[in-house]
């Protein structure tokens, strides 16, 4: 959890797999970022694709949401961070993690992260259409400039003899938001959320086909539940997207090892969600999972096929289809080709897969009870070296 300063202004918004050997054939585009098990073994900030300003004033405002670490904002500190985002298909940054700030230690960075859920992007074009690609986004905080208003300036030239120096007031109308301060839960785990079933019923009659995009921005009660849900992020805007994320906030609920935390301000936390027209919603592959519970590396020796090591195979990538079941646990899971194909990794890789768990919300903002998942997992008999 982050404690931040977080204000709402009145205008609206202007896992990577290992490398595989040459030989290996690409994965399908159903098959998630791989998963790889391998026996344990013991400068200068980069350009920027992307600027959002974070203004603390409400002089030009062009944001809704304006997050900022308590301290700096009180201090009137400002600061500069560049995040390194995975950018999907979709536009939407789905993972992101610092790559610079400054200054350091005031808390610039954490703000910086919390900002991911309304980053939406125009996504990077491939031969064949929108490809995944890491991105640079530059966020620069900057602070209110401390005023002398007009009255100040004639009181002060009523009671001196001599003007005061003019070059140390600031003229303007810069003046600071009103904050409130809250707890970010910056990494949710859900204990239920909204279903494919549920967003195709949510889905706006003025959508007109198109996708849409929300972030709900809602505080967290101690049973897990959500209330005062505000929007924060709509895109395309006036087609209703806005009200059927507001409609779908009451399907989340926050497990009780988060939601029941004491802190010393509320709670709160952001959910985005993609709308896409119903009918898409019939393909239910979950692309973008964020695991909570993966691959235990000891598992290695165990279950890696002993035909393959009997080839004198140190490694090899098999992969399995998984339904995901309630409370993102993985079931019906099932072999694949793998490569090498025949010797056992796919069904190495299937037994393995039954151990893990993923959250009820994707990093891509869609849901993944009642979907399935294509896991390749990379069985590796040896440390590297």
């Amino acid at each position: 959890m982050l404690a931040l300063i977080l204000a709402f202004a009145s205008q609206a918004l202007a896992l990577q797999a290992s490398p595989s050997p040459a030989s290996t054939p690409q994965a399908p585009p159903t098959t998630v970022t791989g998963v790889e098990v391998t026996a344990q073994a013991k400068g200068k900030p980069p350009p920027a694709d992307v600027t959002v300003n974070m203004q603390a004033s409400d002089d030009d405002l062009t944001q809704m949401v304006t997050i900022w670490p308590g301290a700096a904002y009180q201090n009137r500190v400002s600061g500069r961070v560049r995040l390194r985002c995975r950018i999907d298909v979709h536009g939407l940054a789905e993972t992101c993690e610092i790559a610079s700030e400054v200054p350091q230690g005031k808390g610039f960075g954490k703000a910086a992260l919390e900002l991911r859920p309304t980053f939406k992007l125009a996504p990077t074009l491939g031969p064949d259409g929108p490809i995944a690609a890491t991105k640079i986004i530059a966020i620069g905080f900057k602070a209110p400039d401390s005023q002398i208003s007009g009255k100040q300036i004639a009181e002060t030239l009523a009671m001196n003899s001599v003007a005061p120096d003019m070059s140390q007031i600031t003229f303007g109308n810069n003046n600071p938001i009103a904050m409130r301060d809250v707890t970010m839960l910056d990494r949710p785990v859900w204990a239920q959320a909204a279903s494919f079933d549920d967003l195709a019923r949510a889905y706006p009659a003025r959508g007109g086909g198109v996708e849409g995009y929300a972030v709900d921005h809602c505080r967290v009660l101690r049973t897990g539940l959500l209330d005062n849900c505000q929007i924060i992020k709509e895109e395309p805007e006036g087609r209703g997207f806005d009200k059927a994320a507001l409609s779908l906030a009451s399907k989340f609920k926050v497990v009780p090892e988060q939601a029941t935390v004491r802190q010393r301000s509320p709670v709160w936390v952001d959910i985005a969600i993609r709308l896409p027209p119903p009918d898409q919603l019939k393909d239910r592959t979950v692309m973008a999972p964020i695991w909570l519970l993966g691959v235990d590396p000891n598992a290695t020796p165990k279950v890696f096929p002993p035909e393959a090591a009997a080839q004198g195979l140190a490694t090899g990538r098999g992969v399995t289809r998984c339904t995901i079941g309630a409370g993102g646990t993985m079931s019906a899971c099932v072999p694949e080709p793998g490569e090498p194909d025949g010797l056992g990794f796919s069904e190495a890789a299937a037994r393995l897969a039954s151990q893990m768990k993923m959250n009820l919300w994707s990093a891509d903002a869609a849901p993944v009870q009642g979907g399935v998942v294509h896991i390749p997992i990379r069985l590796n008999l040896r440390a590297p070296g």
